[in-house]
């Protein structure tokens, strides 16, 4: 059974594309941006708040940062993520860039900025403007060499302004980053918004969207050498895959949470859960992929937009996962889910 919930929703905001990540504690801290619309052109806003009991309930929120439009200019935050390092330290992060140009302008521009917080959760420090470029930051994928990775893209010329996925690497705890090293770029897919999970054997996937618009497999990328080379671009079996989000659960499955968008028709209608075994998840043909599709949700507004999400698994062995959707609500929602495993 898949159980729904409502996190937050203000129908003259437009609450959208949230993260979450589960603490050392027990502790969830969720991230996600407040706005005028999904492109924002107003105001840009980024929103912290945590639960303590499973995400039943939340704390008020608190500002990561504030922006408004101001000369005609907006400093836009757009994807907020957030993960906790084995060191304890909890990063959230965003991508920032001033509008216009907008997110079809200069994205090379565009920064990541780090947020940190050593307190869990309760206090986050002021934001850290790194060297890496581009929109749509992962969240910060820590390897089990200490190895930090951290993917986005840009439009690329090479590939007639479709888009370069790319990974930056640090060696030191992100205080430097390094790269950026491409993951993707090529005419056969306008792949981009990667998502980044390591294998037990070591080597790292990365999920992506296709951003064609028509239906064709999300693209996946792997790495034997922690970020440094990959290989393909491969199929998956998600077609129309849109910000894939992956990791690793509990029974030793990929699961990956998506945007199904199948072609030119109604934008962002569903959001679906993947779910494949290691062995599928390293395979390169189609035909020796296994995975299975989970519907989670459905947007049912006329002007459907939804489906950008963070997922963690919590003790008892339940997925609790967030997104946005608009459905009922005039302006977008943040929305939680529970499932298990067995719903595949």
């Amino acid at each position: 059974m898949i159980e729904r919930l409502t996190i937050s929703r203000d129908d003259a905001i437009y609450e959208c594309f949230p993260d979450v990540c589960l603490t050392v504690t027990g502790r969830l801290i969720l991230v996600y941006r407040e706005s005028e619309s999904h492109s924002a052109a107003e105001f840009s806003h980024l929103v912290w708040r945590v639960s303590d009991d499973g995400g039943r309930t939340w704390s008020e929120k608190q500002y990561l940062t504030r922006s408004e439009k101001t000369d005609g200019v907006l400093f836009k935050w757009n994807c907020p993520r957030i993960s906790q390092l084995a060191d304890g330290r909890i990063i959230a992060l965003c991508d920032g860039y001033p509008v216009p140009p907008g997110e079809g302008g200069s994205q090379y521009d565009s920064k990541v900025w780090l947020w940190t917080s050593t307190d869990d959760g309760v206090s986050f420090g002021e934001p850290v403007e790194t060297p890496v470029c581009g929109i749509v930051p992962d969240r910060i994928v820590e390897l089990a060499s200490g190895r930090l990775l951290l993917g986005t893209h840009v439009r690329a010329p090479e590939t007639s302004n479709l888009s370069r996925q790319m990974v930056f690497i640090s060696d030191d705890g992100a205080a430097s980053w390094r790269g950026p090293v491409t993951v993707c770029s090529t005419h056969h897919y306008w792949a981009c918004e990667g998502g980044m999970v390591q294998l037990p054997g070591g080597e790292v996937v990365c999920y992506m969207r296709d951003n064609s618009r028509t239906g064709v497999p999300g693209p996946k990328c792997i790495s034997f050498d922690e970020g440094e080379d990959w290989r393909g671009p491969f199929d998956t079996p998600m077609n129309g895959c849109h910000r894939p989000v992956p990791g690793l659960t509990a029974s030793g499955h990929v699961m990956v949470l998506y945007r199904h968008q199948p072609g030119h028709g109604p934008f962002a209608k569903n959001l679906f859960a993947y779910r494949e075994t290691v062995e599928s998840a390293l395979s390169v043909l189609r035909e020796d992929q296994t995975g299975v599709v989970l519907p989670l949700d459905h947007d049912r507004n006329a002007q459907s937009d939804s489906s950008y999400t963070g997922w963690v698994q919590l003790a008892d062995g339940r997925i609790f996962a967030v997104s946005y959707i608009k459905d009922d609500a005039p302006m977008a929602q943040i929305r939680g889910y529970y499932f298990t495993e067995d719903e595949f």
